[in-house]
């Protein structure tokens, strides 16, 4: 994949960030990254249809509000309703980004995912696991999980929760894979029957963007994640072809604070008071794309269509969601009085997904 030469200089100089931090990390962590883990080779699933869409479109929905206890079962019934995931007696994954111990929006807000599990057991979820795999040079995942008050919250809702670099494995086969044919993903997410993605908001240095598809390069293995060959220059298509190995029936995009310019472990926050759930995970990110645009304070993503970026570009190619903001449905609410800048927001997001 060819790529740019300041994206030869921006992948060069995390190198020179990551290469003496992993010098200086635990033995464990060298391990992860030196060896392949034991792990059966399993079949990829088939992506499944997405619940909640309306006259062939995936419906999008937004709502803004100060409690996201009242927000996220807004922004669900909007769509359709939980029920449509058909999640009784089912064990249902909630997969936060838990990048660090710093809190949102470095990291996924606590209490979108404790709204989520509470939202998964009154539905009669038999088992709610909420799990993650940190970054690299930011491992142990589980004294982040505690860090960032998740384990705290997710307990308190009586899920389970994990952290993903001390669990087991599966090998996962990609032959219509451009950069990454073969990897090692997280067996408790493989294995889940429904998985709920709950990725932050933010830009990234260095993918341009984190949202729904860069969310479960915390499910990879370690040796096989986008930044561990950080001299390419396909960070884009893998996180676009590691989505392959899982499919979310929900995604709830936490915005109740953004991060706008810089990522993914620090940046410029902004309260924005927002969640974003669909059963499209592209969907979701040409939204939060718009989202991150409309405030013109990170290059990265200025200057072009929401879908020219890569990670969208080559996520509709491989049929993981929608390739066009034409086959989006937007529905909004606020639950608490919203200031006028969310409803110049809302039709910023819809001028933007109207040119794709």
């Amino acid at each position: 994949m060819a790529f740019s030469r300041r994206e030869l200089f921006n992948n060069a100089g995390f190198g020179l960030l990551l290469l003496p931090a992993l010098m200086r990390s635990p033995r464990t962590i060298l391990g992860h990254l030196l060896f392949d883990p034991d792990g059966p080779l399993v079949p990829l699933k088939p992506i499944p249809d997405n619940p909640y869409r309306r006259n062939g479109r995936s419906i999008v929905a937004i709502v803004y509000g100060k409690d996201t206890c009242r927000m996220l079962p807004r922004a669900v019934d909007l769509l359709g309703g939980l029920d449509l995931l058909g999640m009784r007696g089912k064990r249902v994954l909630l997969k936060p980004n838990v990048l660090n111990d710093q809190p949102p929006p470095s990291t996924t807000n606590p209490l979108v995912v404790a709204a989520m599990a509470d939202m998964a057991k009154a539905n009669g979820a038999a088992e709610v696991v909420v799990a993650d795999g940190s970054g690299i040079i930011r491992l142990p995942t589980s004294a982040n999980l505690t860090s960032t008050g998740m384990r705290a919250v997710a307990e308190a809702a009586g899920a389970r929760v994990l952290a993903l670099e001390d669990e087991p494995w599966v090998k996962i086969e990609v032959p219509q894979a451009q950069t990454l044919r073969q990897f090692y993903f997280s067996r408790p997410v493989y294995e889940s029957d429904v998985v709920i993605n709950m990725p932050v908001i933010k830009t990234h240095r260095f993918a341009e963007y984190s949202c729904s598809l860069k969310n479960f390069v915390g499910a990879v293995h370690p040796r096989y994640r986008p930044s561990v060959r950080f001299w390419t220059g396909d960070w884009h298509e893998r996180i676009a072809e590691i989505n392959l190995a899982v499919h979310p029936a929900l995604t709830v995009a936490d915005g109740t604070t953004t991060m706008i310019e810089g990522g993914p472990t620090a940046g410029t926050p902004s309260k924005t008071d927002l969640v974003i759930c669909s059963g499209d995970r592209v969907a979701v990110d040409l939204v939060a794309i718009a989202l991150l645009r409309s405030f013109g304070t990170w290059p990265k993503l200025q200057g072009k269509r929401i879908g020219d970026q890569r990670q969208i570009k080559r996520a509709a190619a491989l049929g993981l969601g929608v390739g066009s903001g034409q086959d989006i449905e937007l529905v909004t609410e606020a639950v608490d009085p919203a200031p006028p800048a969310f409803e110049r927001l809302v039709e910023h997001i819809r001028r933007e997904l109207r040119s794709v």
